[in-house]
């Protein structure tokens, strides 16, 4: 399991920095949080107010990219929930670690969709449905990776103790 984390956390960190380099240029006065600020435009006139000032080229770099890091996040923070279930002597905290680790996946999916929307939508076909799809899936993304991060978090401090132990 050792290895699996440090194969896939090295490589989800290689490519968040490739994204945050990459995708820098996309982070301007109007758009401070680069495609984030795409990925939460919830109206037509939002949406274009983000794409201003733009390249296409350069949001659809970053969009693809984001796709090959989806697999290397979700395996890493996945492998890290169920390493980190092992530390806990609570049932409850075990069965959490291990859900959360299969939950990962519901959040990978939820990337996968908001990029082909987001895809779509630059390519001028969205609509106030699939904006607000857009929307819902990156705030779900991010509210369910929160918690498995805190859970990881927490669950430090048990993983030293029971190695100690």
């Amino acid at each position: 399991m050792k290895t699996r984390l440090i194969v896939f956390g090295s490589l989800a960190a290689l490519f968040f920095f490739i994204l945050q380099i990459q995708g820098a240029n996309l982070k301007t006065d109007a758009t401070p949080l680069g495609i984030i600020d795409l990925e939460f435009a919830d109206t037509g006139e939002r949406l274009n107010a983000v794409l201003f000032g733009w390249s296409n080229a350069d949001v659809k770099a970053n969009i693809y990219i984001d796709f090959v890091f989806i697999p290397f996040y979700v395996l890493f923070f996945s492998t890290a929930a169920l390493a980190c279930s092992a530390a806990w002597t609570s049932i409850s905290m075990k069965h959490a670690g291990k859900s959360l680790s299969k939950a990962v996946y519901v959040v990978g999916v939820l990337d996968l969709i908001e990029n082909k929307i987001m895809l779509d939508s630059l390519a001028g076909s969205f609509s106030d449905f699939t904006l607000m799809l857009t929307n819902w899936c990156a705030g779900a993304k991010f509210l369910l990776l929160l918690v498995v991060i805190l859970y990881i978090v927490i669950s430090i401090p048990f993983i030293f103790f029971y190695k100690n132990k």
